[in-house]
């Protein structure tokens, strides 16, 4: 594909520094250094399409952006500002001495050139608080914060509610929508979060897709999982790998779901866990119920139809297939498929065997009883 003439091109060059660092907020440095400059780009061309107009021409168009692997840039006014300073620098000194320079921060945390290579003579002329080369972990903390109050403000500008914006936490290559709630102590990573919906304290999401009016109860966890509008998940849920939860069903207390489709108006209320399974809608699912998707090799797959009952206390050994408005008693272990319809009971005879206790424990049992 052909260049347009004003194009600009940016090239992140990562030098090694021997010191590595955990992720901050789920991101590397270099993924946070990679936004940076993808949110400069537009700012540094709209100033130098200003200075076009004022009769200086820039015929060069490739920056070249050298930081060290433990450097950290977000992309703060600050730093956009500094980086902005720094790359016209760059522009001017070209123009003036018709030679490429490396133009650095004071701290060497980052330095610009057209160049591929930084071996050049080097100018420091421009620094910035929020752009540092982290030593400690009080540097690590101190760039989590920094990156907090960044993506927190962002969020609160375009209309996200934070009961306590010092004590949650979102990665910046996340996005919610406008007016959701979130609560204190929630951690959202490389999530995609809707409009309206209402997080509750200490929720973990990662990688997840969450559409818009969901209501995520306190303490849930959720992992690569997308969640259509208008379910409630919670509280106590967990959401693993490679699951659908389709509109308006509901996720209750102490559920876990692993790569599963849960079908629109379904409801897993409590203390379930359904694994390998596709569900279809309005289900019920009754408390207890386990998907026994392992047989000791293999991973089997459990197939539920549109309006099954399944009582509480049932086990679904997979392979199975549940099919439409069949009926599962509470207790059962299931172990063939059921046809529609139908009611299926798999439980001994109940006994009562009277007296047994005063037989059994005589000193628990009084005369008078």
């Amino acid at each position: 594909m052909q260049e347009k003439e004003n194009e600009m091109n940016f090239y992140l060059h990562i030098k090694d520094s021997g010191r590595s660092f955990p992720p901050l907020i789920g991101m590397t440095t270099q993924q946070i250094a990679k936004i940076t400059l993808e949110r400069l780009k537009p700012v540094l061309s709209e100033k130098l399409k200003d200075l076009e107009q004022s009769g200086i021409r820039f015929q060069k168009r490739d920056l070249h952006f050298f930081i060290f692997q433990d450097t950290f840039l977000p992309p703060s006014d600050e730093v956009l500002n500094t980086l902005t300073k720094i790359s016209i620098a760059v522009f001017q000194q070209f123009l003036l001495k018709n030679q490429e320079v490396v133009i650095s921060t004071a701290d060497d945390s980052v330095s610009v050139s057209f160049s591929p290579e930084d071996s050049k003579s080097v100018q420091k002329l421009f620094s910035s608080s929020d752009a540092f080369r982290m030593k400690n972990p009080e540097d690590w903390s101190r760039a989590w914060r920094i990156l907090q109050k960044i993506k927190n403000d962002e969020l609160m500008k375009k209309g996200v509610f934070f009961i306590s914006p010092d004590e949650s936490f979102i990665s910046l290559d996340s996005d919610v929508g406008e007016g959701t709630v979130i609560y204190k102590d929630v951690f959202i990573i490389s999530s995609k979060i809707g409009r309206d919906v209402e997080i509750g304290q200490g929720v973990f999401v990662f990688d997840c897709n969450i559409h818009d009016r969901v209501k995520i109860l306190p303490y849930s966890y959720l992992e690569g999982a997308e969640i259509e509008q208008d379910v409630s998940v919670g509280p106590f849920a967990r959401m693993r790998p490679k699951v659908i939860v389709r509109k308006n069903s509901k996720i209750g207390n102490f559920a876990e779901i692993k790569n599963s489709e849960i079908g629109e108006g379904t409801k897993i209320q409590h203390f379930s866990y359904i694994g390998d399974a596709r569900i279809g809608k309005n289900v019920n699912i009754g408390a207890g119920t386990v998907t026994c998707n392992w047989d000791g090799r293999a991973k089997n797959q459990t197939e539920i139809e549109d309006g099954v009952f399944v009582g509480s206390g049932a086990m679904l050994v997979a392979p199975l297939k549940i099919e439409k408005f069949a009926y599962i008693g509470a207790g059962s272990t299931i172990t063939k498929n059921v046809p529609p319809y139908s009611l299926s009971v798999e439980r001994s005879e109940q006994k009562i065997i009277p007296d047994w206790t005063k037989r059994k424990f005589p000193d628990l049992v009084s005369e008078k009883d």
